[in-house]
Protein backbone atom coordinates (compact mmCIF):
# COMPACT_ATOMS: atom_id res chain seq x y z
CA UNK A 1 0.00 0.00 0.00
CA UNK A 2 1.44 3.17 -1.19
CA UNK A 3 0.68 6.34 1.34
CA UNK A 4 1.27 9.74 -0.08
CA UNK A 5 3.65 12.01 2.17
CA UNK A 6 0.50 14.36 3.15
CA UNK A 7 -1.60 11.72 4.56
CA UNK A 8 1.96 10.25 6.60
CA UNK A 9 2.92 14.41 7.75
CA UNK A 10 -1.42 14.06 8.75
CA UNK A 11 -0.84 10.98 10.88
CA UNK A 12 2.21 11.72 12.87
CA UNK A 13 0.81 15.11 13.68
CA UNK A 14 -2.48 13.46 14.88
CA UNK A 15 -0.51 10.71 16.41
CA UNK A 16 1.80 13.58 18.47
CA UNK A 17 -1.28 15.12 19.38
CA UNK A 18 -2.79 12.38 21.14
CA UNK A 19 0.33 11.57 22.60
CA UNK A 20 0.42 15.13 24.04
CA UNK A 21 -3.37 14.59 25.36
CA UNK A 22 -2.36 11.55 27.02
CA UNK A 23 0.65 12.53 28.92
CA UNK A 24 -1.32 15.71 29.93
CA UNK A 25 -4.08 13.44 31.46
CA UNK A 26 -1.59 11.34 33.39
CA UNK A 27 0.69 14.35 34.22
CA UNK A 28 3.63 13.45 32.45
CA UNK A 29 4.26 16.49 29.95
CA UNK A 30 7.38 18.03 28.29
CA UNK A 31 8.90 21.32 29.21
CA UNK A 32 10.64 23.46 26.86
CA UNK A 33 13.50 21.62 26.01
CA UNK A 34 11.70 18.67 25.10
CA UNK A 35 12.37 16.88 28.12
CA UNK A 36 10.32 15.20 30.54
CA UNK A 37 9.21 16.33 33.86
CA UNK A 38 10.55 15.70 37.65
CA UNK A 39 7.91 12.82 38.02
CA UNK A 40 10.79 10.39 35.83
CA UNK A 41 13.58 11.82 38.15
CA UNK A 42 11.52 11.07 41.01
CA UNK A 43 10.34 7.59 39.96
CA UNK A 44 14.03 6.71 38.76
CA UNK A 45 15.24 7.79 42.21
CA UNK A 46 12.22 5.54 43.91
CA UNK A 47 14.08 2.80 41.52
CA UNK A 48 17.30 2.91 42.63
CA UNK A 49 16.57 3.29 46.65
CA UNK A 50 14.53 0.27 46.30
CA UNK A 51 17.38 -1.53 44.40
CA UNK A 52 20.07 -0.30 46.90
CA UNK A 53 17.95 -2.18 49.90
CA UNK A 54 17.39 -5.18 48.05
CA UNK A 55 21.00 -5.62 47.89
CA UNK A 56 21.85 -5.00 50.99
CA UNK A 57 19.49 -6.77 52.32
CA UNK A 58 19.75 -9.40 50.12
CA UNK A 59 23.80 -9.68 51.09
CA UNK A 60 22.76 -10.04 55.03
CA UNK A 61 20.11 -12.58 54.46
CA UNK A 62 22.34 -14.80 52.46
CA UNK A 63 25.47 -14.24 54.58
CA UNK A 64 23.19 -15.49 57.69
CA UNK A 65 21.30 -18.33 55.66
CA UNK A 66 24.60 -19.85 54.91
CA UNK A 67 26.18 -19.36 58.35
CA UNK A 68 23.17 -20.78 59.63
CA UNK A 69 23.75 -23.96 57.68
CA UNK A 70 27.07 -24.44 58.02
CA UNK A 71 26.83 -24.14 62.30
CA UNK A 72 24.26 -26.84 61.20
CA UNK A 73 26.68 -28.87 59.33
CA UNK A 74 29.50 -29.20 61.56
CA UNK A 75 27.40 -28.72 65.37
CA UNK A 76 28.56 -25.69 66.66
CA UNK A 77 26.81 -22.70 67.93
CA UNK A 78 26.20 -19.14 66.17
CA UNK A 79 30.14 -19.22 65.60
CA UNK A 80 29.34 -19.19 61.76
CA UNK A 81 26.17 -17.34 61.57
CA UNK A 82 27.60 -14.44 63.36
CA UNK A 83 30.77 -14.94 60.97
CA UNK A 84 28.75 -15.20 58.32
CA UNK A 85 26.37 -12.28 59.04
CA UNK A 86 29.39 -9.64 59.35
CA UNK A 87 30.51 -10.86 55.85
CA UNK A 88 27.13 -10.22 54.48
CA UNK A 89 26.76 -7.10 55.87
CA UNK A 90 30.33 -6.17 54.93
CA UNK A 91 29.43 -7.26 51.12
CA UNK A 92 25.83 -5.27 51.18
CA UNK A 93 28.17 -2.11 52.23
CA UNK A 94 30.04 -2.91 49.47
CA UNK A 95 27.76 -3.49 47.38
CA UNK A 96 25.91 0.12 48.06
CA UNK A 97 29.24 2.06 47.34
CA UNK A 98 29.13 0.63 44.19
CA UNK A 99 25.85 1.42 43.00
CA UNK A 100 26.65 4.86 44.70
CA UNK A 101 29.67 5.45 42.42
CA UNK A 102 27.90 4.27 39.08
CA UNK A 103 24.69 6.40 39.96
CA UNK A 104 27.25 9.38 40.52
CA UNK A 105 28.92 7.98 37.06
CA UNK A 106 25.96 8.26 34.93
CA UNK A 107 24.99 11.67 36.65
CA UNK A 108 28.09 12.90 36.21
CA UNK A 109 27.90 11.91 32.41
CA UNK A 110 24.30 13.89 32.12
CA UNK A 111 26.19 17.39 33.73
CA UNK A 112 28.47 17.07 31.03
CA UNK A 113 31.63 16.38 32.94
CA UNK A 114 31.10 20.01 35.11
CA UNK A 115 31.82 20.31 38.42
CA UNK A 116 30.14 23.01 40.22
CA UNK A 117 33.47 24.81 40.68
CA UNK A 118 34.01 25.90 37.50
CA UNK A 119 36.69 23.49 36.42
CA UNK A 120 36.48 20.60 33.99
CA UNK A 121 36.53 16.78 35.22
CA UNK A 122 38.76 15.56 32.75
CA UNK A 123 41.54 18.23 32.52
CA UNK A 124 41.02 19.99 36.05
CA UNK A 125 41.56 23.44 34.19
CA UNK A 126 39.16 25.73 34.03
CA UNK A 127 36.09 26.46 31.43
Amino acid sequence: MIVDPETRENKKSSFDKRLAEARAKIGKHDDADGQQNKDADDGQSLSHGYRMGLEFVSAVAVGAFIGYWLDRWFGTSPIFLIGMFLIGTLTGFRNLMRLLESTNDETDGKAGGKTGDGLDDKTGENE
